[in-house]
């Protein structure tokens, strides 16, 4: 009998669905199928950096369509809308940063500000020329941590509190 490999997405599936079950921030390895389609645990976590990256930035067209006047305030929504979409995979990729050793933590700290920079650019931040703007990723940083205002890593995100969906719903 042929050996054959896992395909890719129904692992990648079973990957997303375990790391929004178990909620612990821990790259489940033990998912059959892990093993054969991913080379290394940072490997996997590279592949839910790209998973979340996607994700985010089809929330943040979604939410600077829904609100063009104000962009700062929709990238900061979209962040909590893929949070919300996402939980088991931020905390994946935050899990991953708090255990890099130093040569991972600089690939992730150029990761970080290349995402930093682009979420400030969404927000309507002209971006100088030269490959890294820092007044940019200082902005995107802000941007992510107004995101994770309400974040609380472990519970299942919720929505933000109903005085201010009812503004928001009120101002549209």
């Amino acid at each position: 009998m042929p050996w054959t490999s896992p395909r890719r997405d129904l692992v990648l599936q079973a990957v997303l669905e375990e790391v929004d079950r178990r909620l612990d921030g821990r790259l489940p390895m033990d998912v059959s199928g892990v093993d054969q389609t991913f080379r290394d645990e940072h490997t996997l976590a590279n592949v839910l950096q790209v998973r979340w990256q996607a994700a985010l930035a089809a929330q943040v067209e979604h939410a600077l369509a829904e609100d063009p006047d104000d962009p700062q305030a929709a990238v900061v929504r979209a962040w909590r809308r893929t949070v919300r979409a996402l939980p088991g995979v931020r905390m994946v990729l935050d899990g991953d940063w708090e255990r890099a050793d130093e040569r991972r933590r600089a690939t992730l700290e150029r990761r970080r500000a290349r995402q930093h920079q682009w979420l400030a650019q969404q927000a309507g931040h002209v971006v100088l020329d030269h490959p890294l703007d820092e007044e940019a990723v200082a902005l995107g940083a802000a941007l992510e941590a107004e995101g994770r205002r309400y974040y609380r890593p472990g519970r299942r995100p919720s929505p933000p509190p109903l005085l201010k969906r009812l503004k928001a719903v009120l101002a549209a």
